[in-house]
């Protein structure tokens, strides 16, 4: 394993660097949807398959400012739901890309060097909208929408545990090593005393930023690591975490507890991510305009 990763580490400090903005607009469309297609070989690599919540006949769509999809999801890659396709704007053309393509069916090389994040950041964006179509129709099954409604709250009291799953959620899919806290001051990252701590605090405290961030983490984490990331993003997508009483702590261990007992009467479904992707969704002819 370790020889692997030196091997892939070393073709990676190689690459050199592929834009599609001088070459015809069919070409570059083609060149996109290969870097699709191997980002999302690439998280089946790194995270197993992922379960049938994925959804299949996805398409690409590309965009330019005047189209409805470019103000509706703020010129960023996405996922549009209600037409199960994944929006590109034309300004991505542009984008710098790693030459070879197939250097993207990595996951983990381009998180782990500042350098490439920087320089290729289109292939976060790519993650972030397949990330997003898994967890959007995960909570879908249950009749919700991800993220969870209380994260656009006004109560924080509602909106913090809602963002603490969705940073949990984002720091693990693309951070390589956890940051450093002291994990043993549960009093300060899931305080006891959650009215007082909601009384006081605002968005842009430290302490808040560090329940959202920190807590997050320490909510999922033991979950991903027992159960693995497809079954455990797919029970947080479709089971909000909420504070009932006045005790965060208590909440966290809670919701964790009872992840464990539905996870674990829960049988592994299987049904391959890329596989979905490459069959149903990146196929000749999927192209919108």
């Amino acid at each position: 394993m370790l020889k692997f990763w030196v091997a892939c580490a070393c073709a990676l400090f190689s690459l050199t660097t592929l834009a599609c903005e001088n070459v015809d607009r069919r070409t570059c469309k083609k060149q996109l949807t290969a870097l699709v297609s191997y980002r999302a070989e690439a998280i089946e690599n790194a995270f197993g398959n992922l379960s049938e919540a994925f959804p299949t006949g996805l398409k690409l769509k590309f965009v330019q400012t005047s189209d409805p999809e470019y103000s509706l999801f703020s010129g960023r890659v996405a996922y549009d739901q209600k037409h199960r396709s994944l929006v590109i704007p034309y300004r991505f053309f542009g984008a710098k890309m790693p030459n070879p393509l197939r250097a993207t069916a990595y996951y983990w090389p381009f998180y782990q060097s500042r350098l490439y994040r920087e320089e290729f950041p289109l292939i976060e964006a790519v993650d972030n909208a397949l990330w997003g179509a898994y967890l959007q129709e995960a909570a879908k099954l249950r009749g919700l929408s991800w993220p969870h409604a209380e994260c656009g709250s006004v109560e924080i009291d509602k909106r913090l545990p809602c963002e603490m799953l969705v940073e949990g959620i984002a720091e693990h899919l693309t951070a390589t090593s956890p940051p450093m806290f002291n994990s043993n001051r549960l009093d300060r990252i899931w305080p006891e005393d959650f009215d007082k701590f909601t009384k006081r605090v605002w968005r842009d405290d430290a302490e808040y930023v560090e329940v959202q961030r920190y807590g997050g983490i320490l909510l999922i984490k033991p979950l991903v690591d027992e159960f693995g990331v497809p079954r455990a993003l797919e029970y947080f997508a479709q089971t909000p975490f909420k504070v009932e009483g006045d005790n965060l702590r208590a909440a966290a261990l809670h919701y964790q507890q009872q992840a464990r007992e539905s996870l674990a009467a829960t049988a592994v479904r299987t049904h391959p991510f890329v596989s979905a992707i490459m069959r149903n969704s990146l196929a000749p002819g999927r192209l919108e305009k």
